[in-house]
């Protein structure tokens, strides 16, 4: 009879066991804190975006999403948290393809693959650069700022204080015929402050801090570096309709990343949520006072976006000059 007890539990405790095994790996998911790298500065756009939709996701998947910060290098720090991270989704990176695709352009070593180390999980905003010239400036229009850098013979200047800025300037100015002289900046509001002031005749800046400053009345905003205008600059038109300058792939897409071999389960959860979070009013209200517009699309369709950056970024760094340091 003890024998057989022994035999009968232990036959029991092979049915819990086999039973445990066969629970999805990730039903839970995630039932610990959810890290969300960012690569830039708290306070700041990217950080105000991140914090957001943290704290969304943390209500829609009833889990705890926080976010850290690890500025430095452009992005690349974030970078090299996640790529070289567990890949079980408790580590993610919230990123443009600015840093993901662009920063393959600027840096001669990159400290991840961005190709085989992180994989794309949704997008859910583009953020495009505006040019910009001084609020009482005589130029009106994009006609009339081309009209005067022909005037000025490559005499006139631009600042930049950033890659997207300067590659969307490399291209407004190829295809447009014309050219100007760069003066390199240390951070955008330093080159808006002097366009302003008239030291430097234009420039483009991130349509967050634009807007804010074009609301303030301290520039004066003449084209979206896009191939659509922005909803909440909705008078302003694009690049692509007044000259046919393709700027619309060099783009920032923000977007949800994960470490390569994260599971599926896990990232089809996360996508699920973050388009359904974007889809929303709450968030369609967010992103366009941010001055961002909403992006919603498949993983394979950010996938395909990421892919058509990176060559866009290959092509704009060589407009540009672009010597990756």
């Amino acid at each position: 009879m003890k024998n057989r007890i022994i035999q009968l539990l232990a036959a029991g405790c092979a049915a819990v066991a086999f039973g445990a095994t066969t629970v999805p790996a990730n039903a839970q998911y995630p039932d610990r804190v959810v890290k969300v790298q960012v690569g830039f500065a708290a306070g700041g756009g990217a950080d105000i975006i991140a914090r957001w939709y943290a704290d969304k996701l943390a209500k829609a998947l009833n889990g705890n999403f926080i976010v850290e910060n690890r500025v430095g290098a452009s992005g690349n720090l974030s970078l090299d948290a996640v790529g070289r991270s567990k890949p079980d989704g408790y580590t993610l990176l919230l990123a443009s393809t600015v840093t993901t695709a662009g920063n393959t352009t600027v840096f001669k070593q990159m400290p991840i693959d961005v190709r085989k180390d992180i994989v794309p999980i949704a997008g859910f905003a583009e953020t495009p650069f505006m040019l910009a010239v001084a609020p009482d400036s005589p130029l009106k229009s994009v006609a009339d700022l081309v009209a005067y850098l022909k005037s000025k013979d490559g005499k006139a200047t631009y600042g930049s204080a950033t890659t997207s800025a300067l590659a969307s300037t490399a291209i407004f100015l190829k295809k447009a015929g014309v050219d100007a002289t760069y003066v390199a900046y240390k951070s955008t509001a330093n080159a808006i402050q002097d366009v302003t002031g008239k030291l430097i005749d234009f420039a483009f800046a991130d349509v967050v801090f634009a807007s804010g400053q074009a609301k303030q009345g301290r520039i004066k905003l003449l084209a979206n570096a896009s191939d659509n205008r922005s909803p909440g600059l909705p008078d302003v038109p694009t690049l692509k309709e007044l000259i046919g300058a393709n700027t619309g792939d060099i783009v920032a897409l923000w977007g949800l990343w994960a470490p390569a071999g994260t599971p599926k389960e896990v990232t089809d959860k996360l996508a699920n949520a973050m388009n359904e979070i974007t889809k929303s009013e709450d968030a369609k209200k967010f992103l366009v006072t941010q001055g961002a517009t909403p992006w919603v699309g498949t993983q394979a369709e950010y996938q395909k976006r990421f892919e058509t950056a990176l060559q866009a970024w290959a092509d704009a760094a060589k407009l540009a000059k672009i010597d990756p340091q």
